[in-house]
């Protein structure tokens, strides 16, 4: 008998890198938002690959959770106790 060599196919995969189109979808905004922030010099993770444009996904991933974390601390109530 033969072995069996696993097969993989790309759904086993977890994606490296997404489009702008799933980019845009993932964080809620949009494709050209993303682009603008890319030029200002956040650290979203687009990524040229010829004359496509992909997202680094662990970056854009970290870099939204960043941002939620720093909109968490910003809309935290202040304490004023009781005078």
């Amino acid at each position: 008998m033969r072995d069996q060599l696993p097969t993989t196919t790309t759904a086993d995969i977890d994606p490296l890198a997404i489009d702008q189109r799933d980019a845009a979808k993932l964080t809620g905004l949009s494709a050209k938002t993303l682009g603008r922030l890319a030029d200002a010099g956040e650290p979203v993770g687009r990524v040229k690959v010829g004359r496509r444009v992909l997202y680094h996904l662990p970056t854009l991933t970290a870099w939204l959770s960043a941002h939620a974390a720093a909109q968490a601390r910003d809309t935290r109530p202040t304490h004023n106790p009781a005078r």
